[in-house]
């Protein structure tokens, strides 16, 4: 395993022009400080290889099997995105979360105890992050109750260039406000080719307005900006700043791009909250 501060392999990661804007795998023994440099902003991304064993993943694609994922709500994210499990963004107006996302995670929680035989993945790497980065991980709660964390999610066409941060997009709801927000993938599956994750040293200034492009921007507003671009291997696990502008790239060839995916919080406490 690379040490912290080591370059990738060139085959699975491309970095142009910020050497604070690196991407690493660390020792278990550096986690915790590689990833408070991640949340500082010195660190484009961190890797770990294998999270998941990536045959155990591929089983629990093949226990789903028929299970059909539906679409983020299309009048919002085109082109579409597909989903197992809720999430909060498709259930929020006007500052309240419909009853249907509690229904819709409780029916998703059942789905994982069935198709995993209790062995919740969303568990399991929950744990693993509490033991590497020495703090609790827990579920993000909105008027006491916890909040979904682990959808599976598919891009087959993509993204738009985006970024994700939800003290703009729901600010002051949740039970406690995240100071950084994170994102994580686990890579259940990836496609043959395509389906890369680049991500651009920028946040979203009012400028950015002039190239937005449905629920995104176009590339000129990120086209000076620093960059990575990841590609995963199956069972691989990486945590972002979402905060970025980044966008996944059309899969193509043969395979799907599934993810188990969460968002990751945090607090002023020290404590790192996730949701979906």
């Amino acid at each position: 395993m690379p040490k912290t501060g080591e370059h990738e392999d060139t085959d699975s990661v491309t970095s142009i022009g910020d050497p604070l804007f690196d991407v690493l795998t660390p020792d278990p023994a550096d986690a915790r400080r590689a990833f408070q440099c991640l949340a500082a902003g010195t660190m484009a991304a961190l890797r770990f290889p294998e999270l998941l064993d990536p045959a155990w993943c591929a089983s629990l694609l093949d226990r789903l099997g028929k299970t059909e994922f539906d679409a983020y709500d299309e009048a919002r994210l085109w082109p579409r995105i597909l989903k197992l499990g809720p999430a909060l963004y498709d259930h929020y107006t006007d500052g309240v979360v419909a009853q249907d996302y509690w229904d819709r995670a409780e029916s998703a929680r059942e789905l994982w105890r069935t198709a995993t035989g209790g062995l919740d993945p969303t568990e399991l790497i929950r744990r693993r992050f509490a033991d590497l980065f020495s703090v609790p991980v827990r579920p993000a709660t909105l008027g006491g109750r916890e909040l979904f964390a682990g959808i599976l999610r598919e891009f087959p066409s993509g993204s738009l260039i985006h970024y994700d941060e939800v003290a703009r997009e729901y600010a002051g709801r949740l039970d406690e406000e995240p100071i950084v927000q994170l994102a994580f993938n686990c890579y259940l599956r990836t496609s043959e080719q395509g389906g890369e994750l680049t991500v651009w040293r920028h946040r979203w200034v009012p400028s950015d307005e002039e190239h937005r492009h449905g629920y995104g921007w176009e590339e000129e507003a990120v086209r000076a900006a620093p960059s990575v671009t990841l590609r995963a291997r199956d069972g691989e696990g990486i945590i972002f700043d979402c905060r970025h502008f980044h966008q996944v790239a059309e899969p193509s060839g043969r395979g799907r791009r599934v993810t188990l995916s969460f968002f990751m919080g945090c607090t002023l406490t020290g404590e790192i909250l996730i949701w979906s």
